[in-house]
């Protein structure tokens, strides 16, 4: 049960951290008229949210991690409408080679 929570309750608070910062904090009209510190302040707890949330049925941060930053590119390149097949094929390629790199290190 404690090993559940340790992995439970990081994901927790940060997906509590980004709902909050959706709903209280000011947003831009677009992806592209934000400053650097929206970016930064919406994408760093939606990733580690996702690392967390991820590594509850993964087990391995390493993969978790780059699940979490292959749905971070597709989410910033659907924002800006690059999103294509071309685009999504090769983000996926990206990151089964990198969950097919980490899952050898064991």
């Amino acid at each position: 049960m404690r090993h559940f929570l340790t992995r439970f309750v990081p994901a927790v608070i940060f997906w509590g951290i980004f709902v909050y910062e959706v709903f209280n904090l000011s947003y831009p009209d677009s992806l592209t008229q934000a400053n650097w510190q929206q970016i930064l302040f919406f994408f760093t707890p939606l990733f580690l949210a996702f690392v967390f949330s991820a590594n509850i049925f993964v087990k391995n941060i390493l993969i978790s991690s780059s699940l979490s930053l292959g749905l971070i590119f597709l989410l910033v390149l659907k924002a800006l409408d690059s999103l294509n097949i071309i685009t999504g094929i090769l983000i996926l390629a990206a990151v089964g080679f990198l969950i097919s790199y980490f899952a050898k290190k064991r």
